[in-house]
């Protein structure tokens, strides 16, 4: 990947942890949980699977636990398309079921 690519992901990832931090702090759940999946998103397109993971299930845990059922679509669909890049198939399949 070039270096000026690496450098705008990078500064892509900076903000959008910086916008996480601000919804916590101001305890907007329907941000933090969106913030949480950018995040999420972003490290799992540098490759960056287990950070991702931790991020996606931020998104989920707060999606579940303080977001209208709909929310958690989105969610789903992102955990289960990186335990299927991690080949961990049995959870990719509980969470593909979990947004039909």
């Amino acid at each position: 990947m070039p270096r000026k690519e690496e450098a705008t992901q990078q500064q892509q990832l900076t903000a959008a942890k910086r916008a996480y931090n601000a919804a916590v702090d101001e305890g907007n759940r329907q941000e933090e949980a969106r913030w949480a999946n950018v995040i999420g998103d972003i490290l799992k397109n540098r490759g960056e699977y287990v950070e991702a993971l931790r991020w996606l299930r931020k998104d989920y845990e707060v999606s579940l636990k303080y977001l209208p059922d709909k929310q958690l679509l989105a969610t789903c669909q992102s955990l289960g398309e990186l335990y299927l890049r991690l080949l961990h198939y049995n959870d990719a399949l509980i969470y593909q079921v979990k947004e039909g």
